[in-house]
């Protein structure tokens, strides 16, 4: 029964009294971190998708080798999708002679749909200028077609039959993140300028791109309604397929975001609870008094629970408030992660945080109010301590139920949901189950420890149930803390080892076999260093078990690109770095054997399983090998990969060239010109700006990572005060009874920091071990990255956490022990 009038009065004494202070504190930092993640991360999701689209120039690209049909685009039209056409060829080059192979990007306005194209008009300028198409009659270069052609700006090129001006070289160009084996240099073209050169005749090959833009639900129906038309020749491409590095990147940012969120609201509840617990035990009188006067369980629990209500609308409002306000703060902290067009402020996860905020706590601190309607009159006249009944424990597990609804509608992820609330579970279990046992095995040895440290260890196995509270909540609040970091940490690692600063920026095809020494010369001295040279050979695979793929799939091969197209073969005698196998052996040693390996992606599409055979055709040849292993391969890393590795000298009859990669530095990369020059046959594929963009996606994306991880630390400091503050009044009585008993002011200091210091070990050492098992499972199942065990914290964080714990404890308890025992008494 709400009794309002009182509930109010109750609620404005506890607020000018000052006893609101801490739960009101609790909620409003949990609504403002809650407000503040899920608004970044709304925008962090969005700048990530933003990203990933300048990379390809659209929100998404459809590649054809014929024209795209008219009804795609009214369809796209319908849809209110702006869309744009481009077209590639190759076409010989020339300029006074010089002739050079390029591909040809012609374009038409508007374009690029996402991204920007940079623009120098002078060879000097390195920086630019924003730039659309180039004019009719002119068109643009990268800067080493120039260096090749011995041309300038302003001259004159041939393509074809069409003479055009070179109006500018390309500093920055989005598109090309698709398929960055692509024949260099790249020069763009205006559109209307095709038909002047006369390349493409029938029967030329072309690749037509469309390019979409436009609200993620209509690009989505297009997809939808274009699925089932795309025929062999026609790719649909977006930002979650277009470069592996860049969607893996994105992925596992949007995991931890949800992860970080979630751990949030874990810590959130918890603290929520720690201090809901201190203000129901510091009201235990007041709720005795009303019992007094005649007051009923049901309106004690009216009163407080419509108290909390009144509170937590009042907490979340100013959280939220907070939270938003400090969002300016923020993004300009983070410098350049967004751009200008995404530090607008979203109201979307308003509704999200105002309802976490009082879920979190009528959950947390419901089970608390409802053990003060089990106060009875009697408690007023005798001082006798309140213990709170096992049933909280269910009040957690519904608390953590209804944290689970929440965060699974939030993160929209049951693996990570699901896990955490279980990890949580399971560490609550952990922590009374063993206190319970080794407190219960060593009480019989207390008195072989030293007095102080005596009293501090028979102070928490008197209180298990309350030093269990104070466990839980330090060790969440660490667990949480620790995962997080963890996590990060090994985000952050992989990434750098995909990515190192002497990642190889170049790649260096159709090279012959007897050119190797003579290149491996020139590189050496020129001190480039390069990966091993793998040979190529183009081959088409035509059998599975002396079946032709054409009887083994029918109709369904021409939607299998594996069976649409030639696949580079080659082979080595090491196993290539970011390959792993999963099934088989790498080597075998029978020299009988025709063996290949086979990476799993395509191992499962064509249902290839172990002593498979497989069959190629190249030329006039055919060759038959056996499956002997699968492999896992790297595709975000810039190695050189390959869907088929054979038995090294088995394809030694097959016409082949060779493959490498290199970094080259800027401040050399003059060595590329005379590369060319001196091997004329050779191409070299530019990645650099591949690289750069990734580079800074991913830099976008571990500064986001930082900043939760930044907010989960300071709440989980304030959990860690909350949590002994939770049980400060007990410890101030207890200490003002031992020093009217005669303790010295030293030896009680040394008794509360016994207790605090054993409480912090033990927490520490319980939320090491969780963390390390709980990020296990996120490295190898969530996010897929490698995971090393550091084995260091279960020594280094109890320690850490006992000093943090014992420094707090004292500044809380401080001053009762200058206290005399006049004052005292």
């Amino acid at each position: 029964m709400l009794n309002l009038p009182l509930t109010l009065k109750a609620t404005l004494r506890d607020w000018k009294s000052g006893e609101l202070t801490l739960l009101l504190m609790a909620l409003i930092i949990a609504v403002a971190c809650v407000t503040a993640i899920s608004n970044f991360t709304t925008l962090i999701n969005r700048q990530l998708e933003q990203s990933t689209a300048n990379l390809l120039g659209a929100d998404a690209v459809v590649v054809s080798s014929v024209p795209i049909p008219s009804r795609w685009r009214d369809e796209a039209a319908r849809l209110a999708l702006t869309q744009t056409t481009s077209v590639t060829f190759l076409s010989m080059v020339e300029y006074h002679g010089h002739l050079q192979l390029a591909q040809i990007h012609s374009v038409s306005a508007p374009y690029p749909l996402r991204g920007t194209v940079r623009v120098a008009d002078r060879i000097s300028d390195k920086t630019g200028h924003p730039a659309q198409i180039p004019a009719a009659g002119n068109v643009w270069l990268e800067p080493r077609l120039l260096s090749l052609l011995s041309a300038d700006i302003g001259q004159y090129i041939t393509i074809g039959a069409a003479r055009l001006r070179i109006a500018g070289v390309i500093l920055e160009q989005p598109g090309q993140m698709g398929n960055w084996f692509t024949i260099s240099p790249r020069i763009i073209m205006n559109q209307q300028d095709i038909a002047k050169t006369k390349v493409i005749q029938r029967g030329s090959r072309v690749t037509y791109s469309w390019l979409l833009r436009g609200a993620k639900k209509n690009v989505s129906a297009l997809k939808k309604d274009l699925h089932n038309k795309l025929t062999s020749h026609q790719e649909w491409t977006d930002s979650q397929n277009n470069n592996p590095t860049v969607v893996r990147a994105t992925e596992r940012t949007l995991s931890y975001l949800h992860l970080g969120t979630l751990m949030s609201l874990v810590l959130a509840g918890v603290a929520i609870s720690m201090a809901t617990l201190r203000y129901c035990q510091r009201h235990i009188g007041q709720v005795a008094l009303l019992r007094c006067f005649g007051a009923s369980q049901s309106q004690i629990l009216g009163i407080y629970l419509g108290s909390l209500f009144l509170l937590g609308s009042t907490a979340c409002l100013i959280g939220a408030a907070i939270g938003y306000a400090l969002q300016p703060v923020l993004l300009n902290w983070l410098g350049g992660l967004l751009p200008p067009v995404s530090r607008h402020v979203t109201f979307a996860p308003l509704f999200f945080s105002l309802a976490a905020g009082m879920t979190l706590l009528l959950g947390f601190s419901a089970g608390h109010v409802w053990q003060l309607r089990k106060i009875s009159a009697i408690t007023m006249f005798r001082q006798q301590q309140v213990v709170w009944q096992n049933s909280t424990y269910v009040t957690y597990g519904f608390a953590l139920l209804l944290l689970g609804v929440l965060a699974l509608i939030y993160t929209g992820s049951w693996m990570i949901t699901g896990f955490v609330l279980f990890a949580c579970v399971a560490f609550i279990a952990m922590v009374v189950g063993s206190l319970w046992l080794v407190f219960g095995l060593l009480m019989g040895q207390k008195q072989r420890l030293p007095l102080n440290w005596r009293f501090g260890f028979v102070n928490i196995g008197r209180n298990l149930e309350n030093s269990a509270l104070q466990i839980i909540g330090i060790g969440l609040a660490l667990t949480a803390m620790l995962s997080l970091t963890i996590v990060k940490n090994d985000l952050l690692r992989d990434w750098q080892r995909q990515l190192p600063p002497d990642a190889a920026n170049f790649f260096m095809i159709n090279i012959a076999p007897d050119q190797i020494g003579d290149i491996n010369r020139l590189l050496s001295a020129n001190r480039i260093q390069h990966a091993a040279f793998y040979p190529i050979v183009r081959a088409r695979l035509t059998a599975i078990n002396h079946q032709s793929v054409q009887q083994r799939f029918g109709e369904e091969a021409k939607n299998i690109n594996a069976l649409r197209r030639e696949l580079n073969l080659s082979w080595t005698d090491k196993l290539p770095p970011g390959n792993e196998i999963t099934a088989g052996r790498w080597q075998v040693r029978d020299p009988h054997k025709n063996w290949v390996s086979v990476e799993k992606g395509v191992a499962e599409r064509l249902g290839l399983k172990l002593g498979d055979l497989v069959g190629f055709q190249f030329g006039d040849g055919q060759l038959t090998a056996e499956v002997t292993s699968i492999r896992r391969v790297d595709w975000s890393s810039f190695n050189p990969n390959f869907f088929m590795l054979f038995k090294p000298g088995f394809l030694d009859d097959a016409p082949r060239t060779m493959l490498t990669s290199m970094y080259v530095p800027p401040s050399r990369q003059e060595i590329l010109i005379e590369m060319t020059r001196q091997f004329p046959n050779i191409t070299l594929i530019d990645i650099t700006q591949a690289i750069n963009k990734v580079r800074s996606v991913l830099t976008d994306a571990g500064n986001a990572i930082s900043f939760i991880t930044f907010f989960a630390l300071l709440a989980g400091l304030i959990i860690v005060a909350l949590a002994i503050l939770s049980f400060s009044s007990t410890k101030q009585q207890e200490t003002r009874l031992l020093k009217v008993l005669g303790m010295r002011q030293y030896a009680l200091l040394w008794i509360r920091t016994s207790e605090a210091f054993i409480l912090g070990v033990y927490a520490g050492l319980l939320a090491s071990i969780t963390a390390i098992l709980v990020n296990r499972y996120l490295a190898e199942v969530v996010l897929n990255i490698p995971f090393s065990p550091p084995w260091h914290l279960i020594l280094t964080v109890p320690l850490y956490t006992a000093g943090i714990t014992v420094v707090i404890n004292f500044l809380i308890q401080r001053n009762q022990y200058q206290h005399r025992k006049q004052t005292v008494i």
